[in-house]
């Protein structure tokens, strides 16, 4: 980003230098947020009232200010009141007064001010910032945070990842509905089109590995491919019946990490072996010759069986014991000593964290369930923002962990969410 050394303010720099998103501010230092602008072109050749780097504070931020009170202009103010309130503060104690040129804007040197932008520029300056910076610095922050002792977090030596996707719902606009599309049927559209995404989260922390967004009419199976590049040969991945097909597993597979995945009731997996263990070898069959040859998978089946709680004595029934429907898991994980199929069993339900992680998201918009932007770009760079701003958090909670020791889920999402938005303020960040 080029600098107008006669803009600066001594020794703070100039505002958009000073501006920061609180806490958050550790996983978005300016520098990566510079360079997230510089390798996407999005810079300015000069200094403006809203400068790149301002602009890409402000789109994190309004993830973290929503709900009817909470349009643009309160968001950008309270990004700079920190330093507007710093400012009076300071000419105060140092002459005893209140400087009334402070009151019309923040102070950036030869008696300029830099004056808060109308809502129409600040539309126009996100619209020229466009998706794809946001989109880097997310892919800059993105991936596992656990240490190799954490909890939750690690089964028969692999580190646990769970896919799963939703929906966001978008303004209702001509626009949006032409690249999203949304539910309906034959008599009517829905309410509002839709915009779907799949993450691949770290169980036990949440934070994202990689994420994707695409139209509502793109299936879950082929927005996953896009995060295939950021799995690891020490992964084990997770992932629901809507998943399982022999090509979306043959491309997992083939990055080096393994798979354990739900097949539906549906899906023929017909006994070639059977093991010590009591599981089976089955194999995924190709729908053509050309997606490759059939894949040897381990199958394992098992259900779960409960005993309700008797409400008058306080202790387990065992006569009114319950049990759940057949599950049907596919691994690679061939090796019944080094993989014990209990301990596969149980990490399956390490997967319904990503359930969580879902609904963490979209806690993140009480009171305004529907994205803000009215055009598709706008659409992308609110959910690229999104996933940016929740893994930051993800940090943020990992950062909890080290210093108290608790295992990640015992630190509360909305606590840190909570904390994050209390620290926004604008400050130097030297």
């Amino acid at each position: 980003m080029a600098h107008d050394g006669s803009a600066g303010v001594s020794p703070d720099g100039w505002l958009p230098d000073r501006v920061s998103i609180g806490a958050l501010t550790k996983s978005f230092p300016p520098q990566l947020v510079d360079r997230a602008i510089a390798q996407t072109e999005a810079h300015e050749e000069r200094r403006r009232l809203l400068p790149a780097r301002l602009v890409m504070y402000f789109v994190l931020a309004l993830w973290l200010f929503r709900g009817p009170n909470c349009g643009y202009g309160r968001v950008m103010t309270k990004l700079v009141d920190g330093l507007y309130h710093r400012r009076r503060a300071e000419i105060f104690l140092a002459t005893g007064r209140l400087d009334r040129q402070v009151e019309a804007g923040v102070d950036r040197g030869r008696a300029r001010t830099w004056q808060q932008p109308n809502i129409s520029s600040l539309s126009r300056a996100r619209a020229k910032l466009g998706p794809d910076p946001v989109r880097h610095l997310f892919e800059q922050v993105a991936g596992p945070v656990a240490a190799p002792e954490a909890e939750g977090v690690w089964v028969c030596g692999l580190r646990v990842v769970s896919m799963d996707g939703s929906t966001s719902d978008a303004p209702d606009t001509d626009d949006n509905r032409a690249v999203f599309g949304g539910p309906g049927n034959d008599k009517r559209d829905g309410a509002f089109p839709q915009v779907r995404w799949v993450v691949a989260a770290e169980s036990g922390t949440g934070a994202l590995v990689e994420a994707t967004i695409g139209a509502y009419t793109t299936g879950e199976q082929t927005l996953a491919r896009d995060l295939l590049p950021a799995f690891t040969a020490e992964m084990l991945v997770l992932a629901d019946r809507n998943f399982l097909s022999h090509t979306l597993a043959r491309d997992t597979l083939a990055t080096g990490a393994h798979i354990l995945w739900r097949a539906s009731a549906s899906f023929t997996l017909r006994p070639v072996q059977v093991l010590p263990d009591g599981t089976y070898l089955a194999q995924l069959r190709p729908a053509r010759k050309a997606d490759g040859p059939p894949i040897t998978v381990r199958v394992i089946e098992y259900t779960v069986h409960s005993t309700p709680i008797d409400p008058d004595t306080g202790e387990p029934d065992p006569t009114t014991e319950e049990h759940s429907e057949v599950f049907a898991l596919v691994t690679d994980l061939l090796d019944v000593d080094a993989y014990p199929a209990l301990d596969l069993a149980r990490a399956y339900p390490m997967r319904w964290e990503c359930e969580t992680v879902i609904k963490h998201h979209k806690s993140m918009g009480p009171g305004q369930p529907v994205l803000r932007s009215k055009d598709p770009e706008g659409v992308a760079q609110e959910m690229w923002a999104l996933f940016a701003v929740y893994q930051a958090l993800a940090q943020l909670i990992d950062t909890g962990v080290d210093v108290t020791g608790l295992p990640p889920a015992a630190i509360s999402f909305p606590a840190a969410l909570a904390a994050a938005t209390d620290t926004v303020g604008a400050f130097s960040p030297r």
